[in-house]
Formats: C-alpha cells, sequence, structure tokens
C-alpha cells in the first residue's frame, strides 16, 4: 500500500509535537512566558497558565489529578524547569510551518491525480471508441471525385504507415520516449540508441511506462506532418513563389468531401474576425440525412431563430493540423453550450462518417458529471484524420484554408492568441 508523504510523515511527527504543547492552553513551550513548567504531581504546564487559570493563591492546582502545588516564595517563576520538553520544544520550533507546507504540498500532488484520472478516463473511452470504429470505412466515390481521392488515399496510407511506426515503437521500448527519439526514428536521421525488448518480452512490460510513451507519441503525431499528405499543406502555405488561388485550389483539392452530391443538402455560412478585422467566410454543408437531430440543432443555432446562437461565440481552442473548437455561445471556453432540445444535451445521430479532414462533428460534453457522451451547441472542424471521433453531422466546402491558418493560432494547450469570433452566421439561399 503506497502511503502519500503527509500521511507518512504527520503521525509520527505528530505524536511528538504533542509534547512540547501545554496540555492547558495548547500552546507552544518557548523560553520567555511559556515555560515549561514541573509540579510535584510531575505533570508540567506553561509558565503562562501557572500565572493564570491555574492559580489558586500560593499554590497551583493540577487540572490533571488535582493535586496542589505550593510555590517557592509565592512566584510561579520559581518552579522548576522541564529542561527535557523545553528542549524538545527547542528543537522542533519549524515544525509547524514544515508540517503545514506539507499538506499544502500533499494537496497539491491530489488536485494533480484527480487530473490525471479525469485525463485517463476521457482516454479510455476514447481508445474504447477507436476499438469499436471500422479500421477502414469503404465509400461509394463519384467519378469526377476519383483524384481527390486519390490523394486522399495517399495522405491517408502516408499517416498510417507513420502510426504504424511509432505504435511498433511505443509496444517495444523499454525506456522513456521523448520527441527527439520519436523524430529521428520517423526520419532515419543519425544513429538511435533506443533498447528495445524482444516481441515477447514486450508484452510483460510496465503498464505506466506503455502508457506514458503512447500519449507521448499521440501528443507527438499532432505535429508530425507525413510526407505523402505534407504536400497540399505546402501548396497551400507556400509564399511568393505560389499565387493566392492556386494556393487556395491545391488545398480544396484534398479538403473537398468526398461524398458531396452539390444543391442536394442545406449550406450554413460563418463569417469570421479575427482582433475585430474581417477574417473570411467558412460555408458548411450539413447532412440533414443521416444526422437530422444534429442537423436541426446546428440550423437552429446557427440562424439564432430562439435567440441564442453561434453568432459572437469565440474559437476557443486551436490544435495546429488538427481543429478547431467553436460555439459554447454559454461560456466560450468548452464547458458550456447546451442543445435546442428540451434535454438541453443529447445523444447525438449515429451516422457512421468518418472523420476526415475537412468533416465537422458535434463536440461531446465536457462536464464532469455526463460519461455518456451527449452533445449539445460545440462543434468541431477536423483538419486530419481522427479515428475514434464521432458525431460528424457536416463538411466544409468553402474556406477550409481559412481553418488551416486558424489552426496554427493555439499554443501548447490549443487557446488561441488572438481574439477569434464568428461575426454573422446564417443559412444559404
Amino acid at each position: 500500500m503506497n502511503l502519500a508523504p503527509s500521511q507518512m510523515a504527520s503521525p509520527a511527527l505528530g505524536e511528538i509535537e504533542e509534547l512540547t504543547l501545554c496540555s492547558c492552553c495548547k500552546r507552544t513551550f518557548d523560553d520567555v512566558e511559556r515555560q515549561p513548567k514541573l509540579l510535584s504531581c510531575k505533570h508540567h504546564f506553561c509558565l503562562a497558565c501557572a500565572r493564570g487559570v491555574l492559580l489558586a493563591g500560593r499554590e497551583v492546582l493540577c487540572m490533571h489529578c488535582w493535586k496542589r502545588t505550593e510555590l517557592p516564595g509565592g512566584q510561579a517563576a520559581a518552579l522548576p524547569t522541564h529542561g527535557a520538553v523545553l528542549a524538545l520544544a527547542r528543537r522542533l520550533a519549524g515544525a509547524p510551518p514544515l508540517l503545514r507546507d506539507l499538506a499544502r504540498l500533499a494537496a497539491r500532488q491530489r488536485d494533480l491525480l484527480l487530473r490525471a484520472l479525469d485525463a485517463a478516463t476521457e482516454l479510455n473511452m476514447r481508445l474504447e471508441a477507436e476499438l469499436a470504429a471500422p479500421a477502414v470505412a469503404p465509400a461509394a466515390v463519384a467519378v469526377d471525385s476519383l483524384p481527390a481521392e486519390r490523394e486522399h488515399l495517399r495522405a491517408q496510407h502516408a499517416e498510417a504507415l507513420v502510426q504504424c511506426r511509432l505504435d511498433d515503437l511505443v509496444r517495444r521500448a523499454t525506456v522513456p520516449l521523448d520527441f527527439e527519439l520519436l523524430g529521428r526514428t520517423l526520419t532515419g536521421l543519425g544513429p538511435i540508441e533506443i533498447p528495445l525488448a524482444p516481441g515477447a518480452a514486450s508484452e510483460r512490460r510496465d503498464p505506466l511506462l506503455l502508457l506514458g510513451n503512447y500519449c507521448t507519441a499521440a501528443v507527438f503525431a499532432r505535429s508530425w506532418a507525413a510526407p505523402a499528405g505534407g504536400e497540399a499543406e505546402v501548396a497551400a502555405d507556400a509564399g511568393a513563389g505560389a499565387s493566392p488561388s492556386s494556393s487556395a485550389s491545391s488545398a480544396s483539392a484534398v479538403a473537398s468531401p468526398l461524398l458531396r452530391n452539390p444543391g442536394m443538402f442545406p449550406l450554413f455560412y460563418f463569417k469570421l474576425e479575427v482582433n475585430g478585422a474581417p477574417f473570411g467566410r467558412i460555408v458548411i454543408e450539413v447532412r440533414d440525412d443521416v444526422a437530422p437531430r444534429m442537423a436541426r440543432n446546428f440550423s437552429v443555432l446557427t440562424s439564432g431563430e430562439l435567440g441564442v446562437g453561434y453568432r459572437g461565440c469565440a474559437v476557443f481552442q486551436c490544435w495546429e493540423n488538427e481543429s478547431v473548437i467553436t460555439g459554447d455561445f454559454e461560456l466560450n471556453n468548452g464547458r458550456g453550450g447546451r442543445s435546442v432540445f428540451e434535454e438541453s444535451y443529447f445523444m447525438p445521430d449515429d451516422t457512421r462518417m468518418a472523420a476526415v479532414r475537412g468533416s465537422v462533428g458535434m463536440r461531446r460534453s465536457q462536464k464532469r458529471r455526463d460519461r455518456r457522451g451527449l452533445v449539445g451547441s460545440q462543434f468541431r472542424i477536423v483538419l486530419r484524420e481522427m479515428r475514434g471521433f464521432t458525431a460528424i453531422f457536416a463538411f466544409v466546402v468553402e474556406g477550409l484554408e481559412l481553418v488551416d491558418r486558424l489552426s496554427r493560432a493555439g499554443d501548447s494547450a490549443g487557446k488561441p492568441h488572438s481574439a477569434i469570433l464568428i461575426a454573422s452566421c446564417g443559412k444559404l439561399s
């Protein structure tokens, strides 16, 4: 059984500290007004109590055994001092502050453990969703979409190769991994000195090491650009060597949804502002055929017909090359945002649509009381395939390059450096 530092230190130190306290006033003995004075019954009290509450004329009355001790010369200060107790009090003079500091550190450790437990619970739900999702989602592709589909499959294949190399390294590594080791492994640059366990031994390693390396690799994979899938990103972000029109067209070639049927599904626009300046327009096509409840919720919030909605909402999370999140019209921090339905939060439609680049999905409730995966008003625009992410109901059909730029505006925790707002939104005719 593992004990916290405060649990190991407090009982022993607390019992010793009790000896340095006056049993009458519970104050610590010192060399001035609270010297430990020894009575004839061998009990001891501080000088202040002997002069005050215990004094009975020229005698001191013991509060434990009720024996009387005559004061030498009528003065309480003339009583003998308990030298051993006074020496102990001097030695432990700094113990109470240390105990308080130890308790404060233990409280901080407990807070971190609670945060880790929340993260582990969320990670467990994510892994269960990934295991339940099909490895490859087959889909019918129109003939005119074959070039885009080919580019998408190339990017998907390159990403799968990178992920498999990371998974194999995590599975077999016997030491903690870091970004430098992971980067050198994927690029093949320089010697790689990572102790690896053989196949059978890798299944019996420390589970904490495996989980730590898995999380490190997952964070690393967010910032890793696969070579085969990075060509469109390079073209979209090209500087003076490429024109804006060519950059936008190359980005949209990969970004366009693969299952679109133009004119069949409703379109909604979002005009964005960054630090008060116009930034551009994003158009989202909603699949109301496979996600009727999510589509209705999204439509009402976009139009604002109930008096609340997406207009004025902030983009509160930006993950580079991964996703951006908005739609919390209540708190603008990811902890609010109810739906338009009576139950406030509802179970999303089971669309079975893959979370690929350009897709839009409802974000599941972040309230700690909710473990059922309900959704409200928040939604996420996906910039790379996210295995296990469900509740997809729409696609970005215009302005995905703007979302790419917004995703780069976040810090390491996903918090945007700038104020990004939805200036206006509505349904396109």
